[in-house]
């Protein structure tokens, strides 16, 4: 296998790793959502535009979108962050009403549909093995439910039911952002991409903390360094956005998207390592098999980028 084929490979598991990350400073500072995307996406411009700025410091030639007269591209950009905020608060909204551990899982079945829209509207099938890549992809789908039958057993039927949905409507809400993303990417590269996307996220938490009851005042409840901890979850989120969009641009994003769903194996990890969302002794065998599930998907995933 090519080395730019594993390099992206491995870029595509390591932003399931950060995907999973960025969510944890809500949890350990107990931010409300609103509040917390809004430091976050501070958190996404700046390690953006500093990931940028470093960059066009060791290549110059190869970042100019920021100053560029393309304002389609940068429109794109821009709406990408907003679609990706509205998400990304529905996903936060669903952590509060049913923890981590279970809201993960739900909100990945956004997987399959990267993948399909990968395989047929921008064609991947011609070089990515479509069964092995569908296949794949749900069975990451299918680790992410099963592992989600973990959660708490006595959780309100009311608040599951409320938590599900808008965990489902992230998944919506992160699927529609992924084609426009891959466009614009593979025009003028993700280093270009990504601030303006995180331009679109400020725009989007900015206006959510405005219009909520309250406005403003809700962040004399926190801590400086419960807030600098949200810009570490803006940064973390960067990272993965970063190394998901340069494993699409040397693998597929149909596999590379999919790869980036994994993030429900470290997501669970932490649920259970730091808040104990999860009854181990009790929920090993379903862990088991979510776990076996994942890792066949990842195996198949990678097979399909080498199609025989």
């Amino acid at each position: 296998m090519p080395i730019p084929v594993i390099a992206g490979f491995i870029l595509g598991i390591l932003s399931a790793f950060f995907f999973a990350l960025y969510m944890l400073p809500q949890k350990f500072g107990k931010v409300d959502h609103t509040t917390y995307i809004w430091s976050m996406g501070i958190g996404v411009l700046l390690t953006s535009l500093l990931a940028y700025h470093l960059v066009h410091f060791i290549a110059p030639t190869r970042t100019n979108f920021p100053h560029a007269s393309n304002w389609s591209q940068r429109e794109i950009a821009l709406l990408c962050g907003v679609v990706w905020g509205i998400g990304t608060l529905s996903f936060a909204t669903a952590i509060q009403r049913i923890g981590l551990t279970l809201a993960t899982p739900y909100k990945n079945t956004t997987g399959i549909i990267g993948t399909l829209v990968g395989l047929l509207v921008f064609q991947e099938y011609k070089s990515t093995d479509p069964w092995l890549a569908v296949g794949g992809s749900i069975l990451i789908v299918a680790a992410a439910i099963i592992i989600g039958r973990t959660g708490h057993a006595d959780t309100p039927r009311n608040s599951v039911l409320g938590g599900i949905g808008f965990s489902l409507l992230a998944a919506v809400c992160y699927a529609s952002y992924l084609g426009p993303m891959k466009i614009v990417v593979r025009s003028v590269g993700y280093w270009e991409f990504t601030p303006w996307m995180g331009l679109g996220i400020l725009i989007t938490a900015t206006s959510a903390v405005l219009l909520r009851p309250g406005g403003l005042r809700a962040f004399r409840n926190y801590s400086a360094g419960v807030l600098a901890a949200s810009l570490l979850g803006g940064a973390a989120w960067t990272i993965a956005l970063l190394c998901l969009a340069a494993s699409m641009k040397m693998i597929d994003m149909s596999v590379a998207w999919a790869l980036a769903n994994l993030n429900t194996v470290p997501a669970v990890f932490f649920g259970i390592a730091f808040f104990h969302e999860v009854h181990v002794p009790t929920h090993w065998r379903t862990l088991a098999l979510g776990l076996l599930a994942a890792t066949v998907g990842t195996f198949m995933l990678g097979w399909a980028l080498h199609p025989h």
